[in-house]
């Protein structure tokens, strides 16, 4: 987050339960750089508000009634395809759905406020906040047997460095982090991940992990796993 306390950081926070609402808004009080925050208590007031004040992130519940935050979120990113979307759930599963609708993070409600601080922080600067739970259900999803309507096996070729970049993605190094593992810039790890979508169809990095699971392109996928989960 900025220093810069003349320009406040506007956050609009969504949710239908006023307490779990007002409890966000509460622990986002305990920043450092204070923010500006309004409160949704449902979808079409949460559309409106993003409408009229454009805020730097929304913190949205998925499960909201009615409108449901995942519907909220599409119609946000068709006002403004950069926004940033924090999402909260009762249920880990849901977090695959914040995944597909390109959502910038997705924390369970349960989130203490030194987590949920942390998380707004790397999201506004630019990073995906999923933790281990998502990459989790990643792999699990890619590993589900095949239907029969399933498609085969791509014909993708990666280059040795494109493989070495993609396994530690998988494991959810930065590109910060890549750069200084493999002595390389992180612009020329930028660029590579940028080849690697292009590669693998898909515009996020779930998608990308979840592509090469299932095409088999990390060559151990087994090793990822214990090397992320610290096992």
């Amino acid at each position: 987050m900025t220093n810069n306390t003349s320009v406040q950081t506007r956050i609009l926070v969504v949710d239908d339960q006023a307490v779990m609402r007002r409890g966000f808004c509460s622990m986002l009080r305990l920043a450092d750089h204070p923010f500006a925050i309004e409160e949704a208590a449902d979808g079409i007031q949460a559309l409106q508000l993003f409408e009229q004040l454009r805020p730097d992130l929304v913190l949205l519940d998925v499960g909201l009634p009615e409108v449901s935050g995942i519907e909220v979120a599409r119609r946000i990113h068709s006002l403004e395809p950069l926004a940033k979307i924090l999402m909260v759930a009762e249920l880990e599963e849901d977090f695959l759905q914040a995944f597909r609708v390109d959502a910038r993070g997705c924390l369970l409600k349960s989130v203490e406020a030194q987590e949920l601080l942390n998380a707004v922080g790397l999201v506004l600067c630019g990073y995906l906040v999923f933790g281990k739970a998502i990459v989790r259900l990643i792999f699990e999803h890619a590993y589900l047997p095949e239907e029969p309507s399933k498609p085969g096996k791509l014909a993708i070729s990666l280059t040795k460095r494109e493989q070495e970049i993609l396994g530690l993605i998988a494991q959810e190094y930065t590109n910060s982090e890549i750069a200084k593992h493999l002595y390389i810039s992180p612009r020329t790890v930028d660029s590579h991940r940028a080849r690697l979508m292009q590669k693998l169809g898909t515009r996020n990095t779930a998608g990308l992990v979840r592509i090469a699971v299932q095409q088999g392109l990390l060559q151990e996928p087994a090793a990822a796993l214990r090397a992320y989960y610290g096992t």
